[in-house]
């Protein structure tokens, strides 16, 4: 049946005006084997415990991020910055990240089928599609060789890479600026190792800058 409610209106006015058609597209489905199989057969799109979505509404940038926020429906806040897996989805698209992932500054109230964390992003860190707030490739790059399992950021950062979305010079850049920080040697470790699932020919193709 569809979910229907506010939608993203913590965001933007903008996000929530776009949101509208998403939010009425959302569907509460049982998450059982069935739905799972739906999901592989390419029939749904998980994005929350038990909220789903036809496939044709997240087939933009700006679709998979209003139907992120509408997904989290009363429990968006206006702090809340899709991150790591959930920002390089919205920009890649490709499968649905198991989890949302969310990197908020203010307090961090449990939300299913979440990982929020906790760190500053500065304002040029942070654009916006339709609306919605997500950190920028080179950031997200970042965020994904710090935080994320092997094989889902090697992936992820040599698509962005691949793609021209990120530049290996701005991730590096932000890497070199952490150096002291949890992580960022496995950090910069792993980003070897993504550069070199890079095509050659894309592997100069980063456009963003810094």
């Amino acid at each position: 049946m569809p979910l229907l409610g506010p939608a993203c209106f913590a965001w933007s006015r903008h996000a929530a005006e776009l949101a509208v058609p998403v939010s009425r597209a959302l569907e509460r489905w049982e998450d059982t084997p069935t739905t799972a199989r739906m999901v592989a057969d390419g029939y749904l799109v998980r994005l929350l415990p038990g909220i789903y979505v036809p496939p044709d509404v997240v087939g933009t940038a700006v679709g998979r991020a209003l139907a992120v926020g509408s997904a989290l429906g009363t429990s968006l806040r206006p702090h809340h910055v899709l991150a790591g897996v959930t920002a390089a989805w919205v920009v890649l698209g490709g499968t649905a990240p198991v989890q949302v992932e969310l990197i908020s500054t203010a307090h961090r109230g449990p939300i299913a089928g979440t990982i929020q964390r906790g760190a500053r992003v500065a304002m040029d860190e942070v654009e916006t599609v339709g609306g919605a707030p997500l950190t920028i490739p080179d950031r997200t790059a970042m965020d994904l060789l710090r935080f994320s399992p092997d094989a889902e950021r090697l992936a992820a950062v040599s698509r962005l890479i691949a793609a021209g979305h990120a530049s290996p010079e701005g991730i590096r850049r932000r890497l070199e600026a952490i150096t002291h920080h949890p992580g960022s040697r496995s950090a910069q470790e792993a980003m070897d190792r993504a550069c070199a699932l890079v095509p050659a020919h894309d592997a100069g193709r980063g456009t963003r800058a810094a």
